[in-house]
């Protein structure tokens, strides 16, 4: 029983999810494969699981067309945000683009505040240089991670990866208050990462639309832990916490990613990335299961993109700050 109860805690949830998607770069790493193929692939194989389970977890419930059309924009957002990482990542280094993606941190709570007045903790805002300071070590930034052939161009490519990844997670949490359809979700998002993905690999020549069988399978591995089962876990826990403690939570990330990399590839962090997971964790663990919520704390759905336009009465943003 007591087992279930931790497994039902959307903290716990979003940890475990955070941890399925930091397998992602690793088993990416594993296949071998450009990162437009890896994004077409792991989407291709992931839909029909994710059908599947919408199919027999919301039966008869199907999508307004307003739902459908948040559904599909997150997909695109999100393949989005994975083309524009990697090129980050070519462009920066990997420790710069690390960081920089993580303006999500900050975005995903303030649309919470200014929208619908989710104030986050006071601990939220003074972690925040800590969850980054941490991450840009765990990336290697101080060991080296600057190195990159266009530093300006990664730079805006990383952030605007941010950008497109906060816009993911905020109409992520968004679903998780349309009636149950989350998965439903999943699936319709999934298959527009799948169409980005392709068009970008076919735009640039990279798509291997035959990658050898070993590729297959740790793309099939990829799709299993890191599509369906960690944004299944995240976005349960996105729409059951505050929007600030969900950020935080996924700062877990590149710090995971650190460790699954020395365990599955061999390759050992520094002292300076260890001590940056050591930041992050702690950082983390202080804003999602040490803070407590204030009355002005409250979880409120985030609106979608056809309601910011209307006419309902809302909060003066001066009145939340």
């Amino acid at each position: 029983m007591r087992h279930n109860r931790i497994l039902t805690d959307p903290r716990v949830q979003g940890v475990l999810g955070a941890l399925a998607i930091a397998l992602s770069a690793p088993l990416v790493a594993l296949s071998g494969v450009s990162s437009t193929t890896a994004t077409f692939f792991r989407c291709l194989f992931a839909f029909p699981i994710l059908v599947i389970l919408a199919r027999s977890r919301e039966r008869g419930r199907r999508p307004a067309p307003a739902e459908r059309r948040r559904h599909v924009l997150a997909g695109v957002l999100l393949g989005i945000d994975m083309v524009l990482w990697s090129e980050a990542i070519l462009s920066v280094g990997a420790g710069v683009a690390t960081a920089l993606v993580n303006v999500q941190v900050v975005l995903v709570p303030l649309a919470g505040l200014l929208w619908f007045g989710e104030r986050p903790p006071r601990a939220f805002w003074l972690s925040i240089p800590v969850m980054l300071a941490g991450t840009a070590l765990a990336g290697g930034l101080a060991d080296g991670g600057t190195a990159g052939s266009d530093p300006w161009y990664g730079t805006v490519m990383a952030v605007l990866a941010g950008v497109a990844y906060a816009g993911y997670l905020i109409l992520l949490r968004r679903a998780g208050t349309d009636g149950g359809g989350r998965t439903t979700m999943l699936a319709t998002a999934t298959a527009a990462s799948a169409s980005v993905g392709g068009l970008s690999g076919l735009f640039a020549g990279n798509l291997d639309v035959t990658p050898p069988v070993p590729a297959l399978v740790w793309l099939f591995v990829l799709a299993v832990t890191g599509q369906v089962l960690g944004w299944l876990l995240i976005g349960r826990a996105l729409s059951a916490l505050p929007a600030s403690g969900g950020s935080a939570v996924l700062m877990l990330q590149p710090a995971a990613a650190i460790l699954f990399g020395a365990a599955l590839l061999g390759q050992w962090p520094t002292p300076l990335q260890l001590a940056g997971c050591a930041l992050v964790v702690a950082a983390v663990g202080a804003v999602s299961f040490l803070g407590r919520s204030s009355g002005n704390d409250q979880h409120r759905p985030v609106p979608g993109p056809d309601e910011l336009g209307g006419d309902r009465p809302r909060e003066p943003v001066a009145g939340l700050l």
